[in-house]
């Protein structure tokens, strides 16, 4: 929760009491809240009354968020309830203290180890997410956040979902992912999978080890087209610091099929730790 947008444009929502606004996206405003019952810090998304599509999207949600409140992971934020009332459609959930690795990117010095830890801690939680059966759908530097000990966590399962009832939702649900880190297959609307996130945590890799994104254009039709169709250079050629190894496997990542991306997260994390066991 890296963003601290100012006071709260409310007081209360539910039996929360509003603290801050720590961001706003597509799919809602976060804030900081107390909760008045239990005690203690949380953080609060209230969806727009536009985000979910339709009925069945409504209620597949509800349905994970049961299943997200048993997941329990350091690397991965706690959720703690869904509630769905007059008041607004909101998720509580885990306040993460530190910034974001969007942040991380544009204000840390560079240095190897300290940014392969980051990935084997982002590896862990998307292997643990994947393992429950879901997919995240939206995976990106804004998206993973650091306690102040440094801790990474993945965060914001406003799109993430069962795989197996993907197909039952509306398919505008696809065009809530974030284009510059979204997979070839979701821009042809076909189904999202494990591998699709690793994609999207390619594009995450090739940001945090050159510094600048695959595809620079400001068009979204010619960003889909990129995805879909060209091959950006290797993260070796934009910042010769990036080792050989590490930009192949970046480049594997983000390959447009699937099946030739890592198996899952668990294969990926063992060939980074290669890399830092061979360089560091």
């Amino acid at each position: 929760m890296s963003q601290d947008l100012g006071l709260p444009d409310k007081a209360q929502l539910y039996h929360y009491k509003m603290e801050r606004i720590l961001g706003r996206g597509g799919s809602g405003t976060v804030y900081r809240a107390i909760d008045t019952k239990k005690g203690g810090v949380v953080a609060i998304k209230l969806f727009h009354s536009t985000f979910f599509r339709n009925r069945l999207h409504l209620r597949d949600y509800a349905k994970s968020v049961k299943k997200f409140r048993k997941f329990s992971h350091n690397n991965v934020v706690r959720i703690f309830d869904f509630i769905n009332g007059d008041e607004g459609i909101c998720l509580v959930e885990e306040f993460v203290d530190g910034p974001s690795l969007k942040w991380y990117v544009g204000n840390r010095p560079w240095n190897l180890q300290e940014r392969l830890v980051i990935v084997a801690q982002v590896c862990n939680g998307l292997q643990y997410i994947h393992e429950k059966g879901f997919v995240h759908h939206d995976l990106k530097p804004s998206n993973v956040l650091f306690t102040r000990r440094g801790l990474a966590k993945i965060s914001d399962y406003s799109l993430s979902g069962s795989s197996n009832v993907l197909a039952l939702l509306d398919p505008g649900a696809h065009e809530q992912v974030t284009p510059m880190f979204v997979a070839p297959e979701l821009i042809q609307k076909e189904r999202a999978t494990p591998q699709s996130d690793i994609y999207s945590l390619g594009v995450t890799l090739y940001l945090l080890f050159t510094e600048r994104v695959p595809f620079e254009v400001d068009n979204l039709h010619e960003l889909y087209d990129r995805h879909l169709h060209t091959t950006p250079d290797p993260p070796s050629q934009v910042n010769p610091k990036c080792p050989y190894d590490l930009s192949d496997i970046i480049m594997r990542m983000m390959d447009k099929k699937p099946e030739n991306r890592f198996e899952n997260c668990d294969q990926l994390r063992i060939a980074l730790a290669d890399i830092g066991r061979s360089r560091i």
